[in-house]
């Protein structure tokens, strides 16, 4: 026992005579006091070590003062001055932080955001400055403290400021806080421990031992840890295969020209591998460039930072440059599709043919890019020869796009035309034009008008769809059509809209032209939307549905409230499933819905199923100066609202009749004092048998 316990205290102090900095004297201290430990050694060993630690701690400070002195009496008479602004804002905490946000390399949603040190007051004073006389003069524990308790407390002050994203923190592992410190800073991290994560800057070579310790407190508290600056310096494959971290952050070194560079794309393809071999996101840091930016996710990347996906900036914003977002699912889809990513940015007033763009190798067109408010760009192509080409209108633009002939095929599920954030964009159909695969996207904050004489065919195969709008998790913007021809939608999967999205958002606006949608599937909405309250305005235009799914609506919405607004039209219904309603909501806790010199035909099958109404909540239906033909059948089929809950009906000067094939003996659940009926002329059969009102 003696022998071994006087091994290890040679040992100690071989290893200390070589140290400088304190910090690491603690992290050496704690391990061999716990290696002494095991031995079972005696008062006598613990004595002697106590002796050593004490003659070490002032060789130590001797040291340090020493190298310090001569450093600083090194020191120009600029650096002194640099030196004292710092010295001032480290005591006082004269510190605020700047947040970049960390970005998805699928979508370009934001993922999370960066705190950046920022020195308050003192505009020639940077980040570097600060960690360099704060390492000169041993005060970057002061540094550590601040940091993790002001970020730390910007959270605990506002919770939701990074919109319940996580924010990094970066932190000089080597560093050793004082226990009071690193208690209170524990309490906090346990607390937002879904919310931080610990991004580890090295200054130099880690001890393995403080490292242990550090791994296994964040671990517990399920605090997740990022390396940074890898690939260079002393955070390398090692430090990767001890540490084990949730992200890595690619050094910018590496990733500056990497498009041009092969040596560089290996190493960063190997890096990436090995991080999603092992469950670790791999995270691109200072991505400068368009260039790079694609070269990084064409590698398979799973994150982005840097100043050209967005800069720091003192405020937290949610979401960064709907152009560059779109820019990164562009290549996004490039490395799914292996199709390259080629862009044509249009001029004001040119007139685009496909076939010369698809013969240059171009894969998509922007439109509206620094155009004036009011541009025109024409896209043309042949019906008979279809092309895969995206296109978008920027960003901001206010103008036309008209297409012409086109056939234009998406790959994967994205839309064939997408309109960026804050766009305002009047789509014209001239001739015979096909959107295959994908449709058209309108975002919340987008608005689309639909002109022309021409006739539109959207096809789409794919498990969640829609055609014109957004996909089942976002809102759509405003749409209005204002055509005068054929607007075709065709849809096969699983979940879909046709005109609308999952989420609602601006209002679906119908002024005239002609329509046919088909879909089929599991879940079904024709024009609205899945879960949020539909307001649809429909009048002077032809238009018809058929929809087959085992739940679904025609028009409205399939678990929000109705607003459907139905006048001076032709509608065709034909709907058939296990929940199905034609004109309002399956679960909506109410349905209006307004019926006014409108030729109406409605054909609804399903086990559970209206014609008209909220078929689970309140229903508010009036009809019109309408005809009004309802065919109705299954076990617990009606006409006008639901059986449990409360109708009111009106129907004033109308035609109506009905014919209801159910196991039930009523069309509706409106008791008679709310239904009013005037004028007109309704005939009801129930199972064939002739039933007034």
């Amino acid at each position: 026992m003696y022998r071994r316990c006087i091994e290890l205290l040679n040992e100690f102090l071989t290893k200390a005579e070589k140290l400088s900095n304190v910090g690491d004297l603690d992290c050496l201290i704690s391990e061999y006091y716990e290696k002494l430990g095991d031995t079972g050694e005696t008062p006598e060993i613990n004595t002697l070590m106590d002796k050593l630690c004490r003659v070490t701690q002032r060789l130590i400070d001797l040291r340090s003062d020493t190298e310090a002195v001569q450093k600083l009496s090194e020191l120009s008479f600029e650096e002194r001055i640099e030196l004292e602004q710092v010295e001032r804002i480290i005591d006082g905490n004269l510190l605020c932080y700047h947040f970049q946000p960390i970005v998805s390399a699928v979508d370009g949603s934001v993922f999370s955001y960066e705190a950046l040190m920022r020195p308050i007051g003192s505009p020639l004073i940077t980040p570097f400055h600060i960690l360099k006389y704060a390492d000169l003069t041993d005060r970057l524990r002061d540094i550590e403290r601040a940091t993790f308790l002001n970020v730390l407390g910007l959270l605990d002050k506002d919770p939701d400021m990074f919109y319940g994203r996580p924010v990094f923190i970066n932190s000089i592992p080597n560093i050793t806080l004082p226990k009071a410190d690193s208690d209170r800073i524990s309490a906090l991290l346990v607390k937002y421990s879904d919310k931080a994560v610990i991004e580890m800057t090295e200054s130099g070579e880690l001890d393995e031992h403080r490292y242990r310790i550090l791994k296994e407190e964040y671990r517990s508290n399920n605090v997740r840890i990022a390396i940074d600056d890898y690939g260079t310096g002393y955070s390398n494959i090692k430090n990767l295969l001890d540490y084990m971290p949730n992200f890595v952050k690619i050094d910018r070194s590496l990733l500056s020209e990497i498009q041009n560079s092969q040596k560089k794309r290996h190493f960063v393809r190997e890096t990436i591998d090995f991080c999603h071999d092992n469950g670790i996101l791999a995270l691109a840091e200072g991505v400068e460039t368009s260039e790079e930016l694609r070269a990084v996710i064409l590698l398979g990347v799973d994150l982005i930072q840097g100043y050209y996906t967005a800069r720091p900036s003192p405020e937290v914003i949610e979401s960064i440059d709907e152009d560059i977002a779109a820019e990164i699912r562009r290549c996004r889809a490039e490395l799914r599709d292996g199709i390259a990513s080629k862009q044509y940015v249009a001029a004001d007033g040119e007139r685009i043919m496909l076939d010369a763009l698809v013969r240059d190798g171009y894969s998509s067109v922007l439109i509206g890019k620094d155009l004036p408010e009011g541009a025109r760009v024409t896209v043309a192509g042949t019906p008979s020869n279809e092309t895969a080409i995206s296109v978008y209108a920027s960003r901001l633009f206010k103008g036309t796009i008209a297409i012409d002939n086109v056939s234009l095929l998406s790959i994967r599920e994205a839309p064939c035309i997408e309109l960026l954030s804050n766009s305002d964009v009047t789509v014209e159909i001239i001739g015979e034009n096909r959107l295959n695969g994908g449709g058209i996207r309108v975002p919340h904050d987008a608005r689309l008008n639909v002109t022309g004489n021409g006739a539109l065919t959207i096809k789409i195969d794919n498990s969640d769809y829609y055609g014109i709008g957004d996909d089942l998790a976002s809102k759509n913007g405003e749409i209005v059509f204002a055509h005068d021809s054929m607007l075709t939608i065709d849809a096969n999967g699983q979940r879909g809209v046709g005109i609308g999205s999952g989420m609602g958002g601006g209002k679906i606006i119908i002024k005239s032209g002609k329509y046919l949608i088909s879909q089929q599937g599991g879940y079904g909405v024709c024009i609205g939307t899945f879960a949020d309250h539909a307001e649809l305005d429909i009048h002077d235009c032809d238009l018809e549905t058929k929809l087959s799914t085992a739940k679904g609506t025609a028009l409205g919405s399939l678990y929000s409230s109705t607003d459907i607004h139905l006048w001076r039209s032709s509608y065709r219904c034909f709907a058939g499933g296990l929940t199905m309603v034609g004109i309002g909501s399956p679960d909506g806790d109410y349905s209006k819905v307004t019926i006014d010199n409108a030729n109406i035909s409605i054909d609804v099958r399903g086990d559970e199923c209206t014609a008209v109404g909220s078929l689970n909540g309140l229903s508010d239906i009036s009809v019109s100066k309408a005809s009004f033909r309802v065919n109705a059948g299954g076990n617990n089929a009606l006409v006008f609202g639901s059986r449990d809950n409360k109708t009111r009906l009106s129907v004033v000067n109308a035609d109506v009749g009905v014919e209801l094939a159910t196991e039930n003996e009523s069309f509706t659940s409106a008791a008679k004092e709310d239904m009013i009926i005037q004028g007109g002329r309704c005939l009801f059969s129930i199972n064939g048998v002739e039933r007034s009102i």
